[in-house]
């Protein structure tokens, strides 16, 4: 007779009760996943609890600052440089062509601009949907703009400002009239801006870890590659990461800094090898060419100090629009320098501003890196002058400061009633001076400067006669016409499909591309769609001025004729019949 053996295998209970095997492992998944879970929950519910003042109040500061910023962006201010026009075409040439720039690339700037752009323009569907592009690309910008000032107030936090304080350097930075005209316009600054605060924020993270090094590295060189000048704020970026450090790992940190730093910025050098294009020669453009130009050949804008120069105009142009941000933190910073917390702040503005009094080139969106320092500069000293009401400890922010700038002026200490009440009275009294300079000076800028500047801002369309010219060449003049036209135009013609593309006024002169295209020069061309232009730009382009010369206005726009539309007269034509087919 045959026995059969069956064998049983029962669970084995684990170490905590459950059973292992069968239905029981994945019970135990579920479980763990789900304590994870509420770990994850409970963690965020404690972080907001923390945090919710400031979130509060931030989320109120950004409401304020995207209505300011967002409503009217594209009409004012008008289209006073055409820089704009050429980020927006360099993304548009990302975007739809696969190029990194509309015509042959020749490292003026690094591209991770007008790529930041392009991400921007190819999520939203920006081109399409905008009435222009440069108004895709002021789109961008204020979605930089929101972002740094988030960045910023983070920033003041972390260098122990109180939380209104924090906010107050994020209305100066935001609100000022200064700050309006150059925050909406779309230039590399605004977004090489956003890269350095985040930079900073990592800098000065109580963590002080390799991560937070390492962070703050790679968006150093985003700001790099987004405007090579915002390198000149490395050093600030550095010292506040030293200022920062833990000793026992100080030596990791710097090494990761300086390592991601070095490699993320070096592709650009690398691109350069690869193409064949980091030395000079006959047939190609260079990199080493184009930094000789930069720092060698370009017209110089001369010392601040120089009377009738172009820095000296451009610091005059800043001024009219707002003298009250630059002043103010300018002079603010000056005693920050004394005060641990705000001596970096103050050294990158005061740096910037040393700058200008060199003998140099100054680009027309200088002061866009000033701004954030500006108000963190002005804030802060108020946060310094002002002492606190609270008696007991004061809770800092930062490690950064933990115990580096002594007991506050507000927070009072001794058993001596009498002197208590003395200080509290001296606290008190110091207080008040300080609100009542602080509500005079709102009472004289805001009425005074700023509100009328802004009601423009919110208000006026500058920008109205550029679009206008753009829509009329566009309906009247079928394709088959070569036109010469500005960058900020060439886009907006591009999308509405004018064959042949037209050409930026520049290139007719400069590239040689274009002109083995037009063998005739000036004569190849049909139309101009241009701005006033200045009599040095013209002096640099001599095919452009006899093309103008040799041209007659069939429409302008703008009060003052801001912007025409030129017939050319061909050889052999008359003015009077420059508009038939045949001339």
């Amino acid at each position: 007779m045959t026995t059969t053996t069956t064998t049983i295998t029962l669970p084995v209970a684990d170490p905590d009760g459950i059973a292992v095997g069968g239905s029981g492992s994945g019970t135990r998944d579920r479980r763990i996943f789900g304590d994870r879970m509420s770990a994850a929950r409970a963690r965020i519910a404690g972080w907001l609890f923390a945090h919710w003042r400031s979130l509060a109040l931030l989320t109120l500061i950004l409401v304020a600052c995207g209505l300011v910023h967002g409503i009217n962006l594209d009409g004012w201010p008008g289209r006073i440089n055409d820089d704009e026009g050429t980020y927006a075409a360099q993304a548009y040439a990302m975007q739809y062509r696969g190029q990194i720039a509309h015509y042959t690339y020749w490292y003026d700037h690094p591209f991770g601009g007008w790529l930041f752009i392009a991400v921007y323009t190819t999520v939203t569907n920006a081109f399409e949907r905008a009435p222009s592009a440069v108004t895709a690309a002021r789109e961008c910008m204020l979605v930089v703009h929101l972002v740094s000032c988030a960045l910023l107030y983070l920033l003041a936090r972390r260098l122990a400002f109180r939380r209104v304080f924090a906010g107050l350097a994020v209305l100066l930075f935001s609100l000022a009239p200064l700050a309006v005209w150059y925050q909406r316009l779309a230039f590399l600054d605004n977004i090489a801006v956003l890269w350095v605060l985040a930079a900073l924020v990592c800098a000065a993270s109580p963590r002080r870890s390799v991560g937070s090094a390492i962070a703050s590295g790679i968006f150093m060189a985003f700001a790099f590659w987004s405007k090579e000048t915002s390198l000149m704020l490395l050093p600030g970026v550095y010292l506040l990461l030293r200022a920062n450090r833990d000793p026992r790992n100080w030596r990791f940190v710097r090494g990761n800094f300086l390592g991601f730093l070095t490699a993320i910025c070096g592709i650009y050098l690398l691109y350069a090898v690869a193409k064949n294009e980091l030395f000079e020669g006959a047939d190609h453009v260079s990199l080493i060419r184009a930094i000789k130009w930069q720092l060698l050949e370009r017209t110089a804008s001369g010392s601040l100090l120089q009377a009738g120069s172009g820095t000296q105009g451009m610091a005059g142009l800043w001024l009219h629009l707002d003298p009250y941000l630059l002043g103010a933190g300018v002079l603010a910073a000056v005693p920050a320098l004394c005060v641990r917390r705000l001596r970096m702040v103050a050294a990158l503005l005061l740096i910037q501003v040393v700058f200008m009094f060199r003998d140099g080139y100054m680009p027309y969106a200088y002061v866009t890196a000033m701004l954030p320092f500006a108000a963190l500069c002005s804030a802060g000293m108020l946060d310094v002058t002002l002492p606190r009401a609270t008696r007991g400890p004061q809770a800092v922010r930062s490690s950064f400061f933990r115990g580096a700038a002594g007991p506050t002026p507000g927070i009072i200490r001794g058993s001596n009633a009498a002197a208590r009440r003395r200080r509290l009275a001296a606290a008190r009294t110091t207080r008040v001076a300080v609100v009542v300079c602080v509500v005079i000076l709102g009472l004289v800028a805001l009425p005074g400067r700023w509100a009328p500047t802004l009601r423009t801002a919110l208000t006026a369309d500058d920008s109205g006669p550029s679009r206008d010219a753009a829509r009329w060449y566009i309906e009247n003049v079928p394709n088959g016409h070569t036109v010469v036209t500005d960058d900020n135009i060439w886009t907006d013609l591009v999308i509405a499909g004018k064959k042949p593309d037209p050409i930026w006024f520049y290139k007719l002169d400069l590239d040689p591309a274009v002109r083995g295209k037009l063998k005739n020069g000036w004569q190849d061309v049909d139309y101009f769609v241009l701005g006033t232009l200045m009599p040095s730009t013209l002096h640099d382009l001599p095919l452009v001025a006899e093309g103008l010369q040799h041209s007659v206005v069939v429409k302008s726009f703008g009060s003052d004729g801001q912007i025409t539309i030129r017939k050319v007269i061909k050889p052999g034509c008359s003015a009077e019949v420059a508009a038939s087919p045949g001339c």
